[in-house]
């Protein structure tokens, strides 16, 4: 199928309300109508403020217990602690937006569940994670145990097979226990989560899960079962070369896949393409960022700034973090708010229209361009 080229570039006036008039003439007359486009507001002016809770999802097997955090919607101006996002007790970032233990706001919500990149953390996309809370989402994050920071510097790490069977499991459970949660009585997420609106959103290796959840994979050890409550999917900088042509094209989801032009560790041509030329949804985007690299798409740049000012930060946790900065943080990449910027807006867009059923967010990868080159967005209806 021929695929459409946008080149969009998203500034400042996204905070805009943008207006499309379209004019009807008939014989008795003529009529206009009028499409409103929804502004994308940065999260601390959105209608919902942001609250936190870190819960664990206990395996009956006692193998796998989930460390997870939770962002959701707050009513507006509801204060308290901030929350802290802690690689280590003595290593942490503090929240400038989200409120640790806030009471969630009313209404049932949208549920995203979120997947970091091998060797990462629940909290590592908080940029992102906020964002979508601010918007109305709930959204989770577990460290997929076996894979996280921790089991890199602790020598704990699964082989890559396992790995790929744990990933997505651990998506389906943490929608099983939250929607337990949502109908259970007294939690504080009571008839909060409305599992008819569900997605995933992963990095790099967690875009291979977000894929996985929804396409299946089968490893020497055992296959993923796609789970069809997963309405769509987005993958940021993902690994993909764990799925085969036939696997990614089992998903049949909507799919939007965002990839950076300077990314070395999970190059477009060689994964996000890949998968864009393989995958079915429809629709199936593949946006590309111009400048951007593989840690453009996390909190990793913000470490690289604020952890060297803690004075007891160890030693190897800054190292780490400047080792990894060197994949997108700097001068010789896109400035690092911006391309922030640009991720937020494509995918809360695009939870929005596939997820949430909202409409008008499809002109943000559509026919809505600005002048700058810094997106080059192609589509397969």
């Amino acid at each position: 199928m021929r695929t459409r080229s946008v080149r969009i570039v998203v500034s400042l006036a996204v905070t805009l309300t943008l207006v499309v008039g379209v004019a009807a003439c008939g014989s008795s007359g003529s009529s206009s109508t009028t499409t409103t486009v929804p502004p994308i507001l940065p999260a601390a002016e959105s209608s919902f403020g942001v609250g936190f809770r870190q819960v664990t999802v206990k395996d009956p097997a006692g193998r796998r217990d989930l460390s997870v955090d939770v962002w959701y919607p707050t009513a507006k101006g509801t204060t308290g602690t901030v929350a802290r996002y802690a690689l280590l007790p003595t290593a942490y970032i503090d929240s400038t937006l989200a409120v640790a233990e806030a009471p969630i706001a009313d209404g049932s919500f949208p549920l995203i569940v979120y997947s970091h990149g091998s060797g990462g953390q629940k909290f590592i996309a908080s940029f992102m994670t906020e964002a979508l809370a601010a918007k109305g989402f709930v959204v989770v994050a577990a460290n997929h145990t076996g894979d996280t920071a921790i089991d890199r510097v602790a020598n704990t790490q699964a082989i890559p097979d396992q790995n790929d069977l744990n990933r997505p499991a651990d998506v389906s459970r943490l929608i099983d226990d939250m929607l337990a949660r949502s109908k259970a009585t007294g939690d504080v997420f009571s008839g909060r989560v409305d599992a008819n609106r569900i997605g995933v959103v992963g990095h790099s290796y967690g875009g291979y899960t977000a894929i996985a959840t929804t396409s299946g994979h089968s490893t020497p050890l055992g296959s993923v079962t796609p789970d069809p409550r997963v309405k769509a999917i987005v993958a940021h900088a993902p690994y993909t070369l764990r799925l085969t042509p036939a696997e990614l094209a089992a998903d049949k989801v909507p799919t939007m896949l965002i990839a950076g032009t300077k990314d070395i560790t999970t190059p477009t041509a060689t994964n996000a393409m890949v998968a864009f030329e393989s995958i079915t949804g429809p629709p199936v985007i593949l946006a590309q960022i111009t400048g951007a690299a593989h840690q453009s798409f996390t909190d990793v740049c913000t470490y690289l700034d604020q952890i060297p000012k803690l004075p007891d930060a160890p030693a190897f946790v800054v190292s780490v973090v400047q080792a990894q900065a060197k994949e997108g943080c700097g001068p010789d990449f896109i400035d690092y708010a911006r391309g922030l910027e640009l991720i937020n807006i494509l995918t809360i867009a695009f939870l929005k229209t596939y997820v949430a059923g909202e409409i008008g967010y499809d002109t943000y990868w559509g026919v809505w361009a600005a002048a700058q080159p810094e997106l080059m967005v192609d589509v397969r209806p």
